[in-house]
C-alpha cells in the first residue's frame, strides 16, 4: 500500500512538471504580444482607401496559435499572423489582436480622409504668440497656400502696418489687441487675439521673452522623448503625448495638423507612428526643429525630422 502511494505521488509530480513546462513558455510568449501598423504610402498617417499592414512583432512565437484580428468596425480576420486591411470610412478605431481567445492587445488609430485635412489646412490662419510683453519683438506669419498679398493690422496704430507673409511688430503699450490679416485668399479679414503685458525694468534691462520659442522647444523635447522611447514603453509615449495635448491643444488634438517634412498628418497618428513605426532597428529619428502657430489652442505644428544611424 505504501509503495502504491509513492507511485501515485511520483506520477502526480511528473504530470505537474509536464504542465508547467508547457504553460510557462506559453505564458512568456503571450506577455510579449505586440504588433505594428504600416501605411502603404509612408506619409505618416492612415487614410481611407489605403492598404494598411498589421504585423505581429516576433510572429514566430505564435506559431500554431489561433489568431484573430478585430478592426473596430465589426470586420474581423482569422487565422493569419500578418494581415492587410482597407478602411472605407474615416474615424477612430480600436484594433484588437487576440491569440487563442485568451491573450489580447489593443491599439487605437485614427483613419482620416486626406482631402479633408488638406482643405482645412488651406484656410488662412495667423501664426504667432498670443501672449507677449511691451517692447518684445512679436513674430506673426501665415502659411496658407496660394496667398501672395498680405495686409496686417496689429490694432495699435489703427492703420495697415505691414505687407509681408512674415512680420515683426513691437507693441508700445500693454492691453488686449486683435491682429487682423486680409489676403487675396480670404473674403473677410481673419482675427487673432493678443494680450500684451507691461514690461517692468527696475535695476536692469529685462530681455524680451521669446514665449513662442520656449513652447516650440518644449514640444520638440516631448516629440523626441516619444521617438526615443522603447516600443514597449507605452507609459512614456502616453505621458508625452498627453502633455502636448493638454498643454497646447485645449484638448482638441484631433484638429491639429502636423506637417512633417512637408507631408500632412494629424497629431495622434503622427505621435503613434513616431513611437511604434519609426526609429527601429539600426536607425533612429532626430527631431531637428518644431514650429507652431500659437502657444494656446494651436492648430498647426511644423516638424523637421531626420533619420540617423544609431
Amino acid at each position: 500500500m505504501e509503495i502504491n502511494k509513492k507511485i501515485v505521488g511520483l506520477i502526480l509530480l511528473i504530470i505537474v512538471a509536464i504542465i508547467t513546462a508547457i504553460w510557462m513558455p506559453y505564458r512568456t510568449q503571450m506577455s510579449s504580444l505586440d504588433f505594428n501598423i504600416y501605411d502603404a504610402n509612408n506619409n505618416y498617417h492612415f487614410e481611407t482607401g489605403e492598404r494598411l499592414a498589421f504585423v505581429i512583432i516576433d510572429s514566430t512565437a505564435y506559431k500554431d496559435r489561433k489568431i484573430l484580428w478585430q478592426f473596430g468596425n465589426g470586420d474581423t480576420l482569422m487565422g493569419f499572423k500578418n494581415v492587410n486591411y482597407i478602411y472605407k470610412k474615416p474615424g477612430r478605431y480600436k484594433i484588437t489582436l487576440s491569440v487563442n481567445d485568451k491573450f489580447k492587445i489593443s491599439k487605437d488609430i485614427e483613419v482620416i480622409a486626406l482631402s479633408k485635412l488638406v482643405a482645412y489646412d488651406s484656410i488662412v490662419k495667423i501664426g504667432g504668440a498670443d501672449l507677449g510683453f511691451v517692447n518684445e519683438e512679436m513674430v506673426f506669419s501665415t502659411h496658407s497656400p496660394g496667398v501672395n498679398k498680405w495686409r496686417w493690422e496689429f490694432g495699435e496704430t489703427g492703420t495697415v502696418d505691414a505687407y509681408e507673409s512674415q512680420v515683426i511688430y513691437v507693441y508700445k503699450k500693454p492691453g488686449i489687441y486683435y491682429v487682423k490679416l486680409k489676403t487675396n485668399m480670404n473674403k473677410y479679414p481673419v482675427s487673432f487675439r493678443v494680450e500684451i503685458l507691461p514690461q517692468f525694468e527696475i535695476l536692469e534691462r529685462v530681455e524680451p521673452i521669446d514665449s513662442l520659442g520656449m513652447a516650440e522647444n518644449d514640444i520638440k523635447k516631448r516629440l523626441q522623448a516619444i521617438a526615443d522611447a522603447n516600443i514597449l514603453n507605452t507609459k512614456a509615449y502616453y505621458k508625452n503625448f498627453n502633455y502636448i495635448k493638454n498643454k497646447y491643444t485645449c484638448n482638441n488634438s484631433e484638429r491639429v495638423a502636423v506637417v512633417v517634412n512637408g507631408k500632412y498628418n494629424d497629431l495622434y497618428s503622427y505621435c503613434q507612428g513616431l513611437h511604434f513605426l519609426e526609429g527601429r532597428g539600426a536607425k533612429t529619428v532626430k527631431i531637428d526643429a518644431v514650429k507652431i502657430d500659437t502657444i494656446h489652442c494651436l492648430k498647426r505644428i511644423e516638424v523637421t525630422q531626420s533619420t540617423i544611424q544609431k
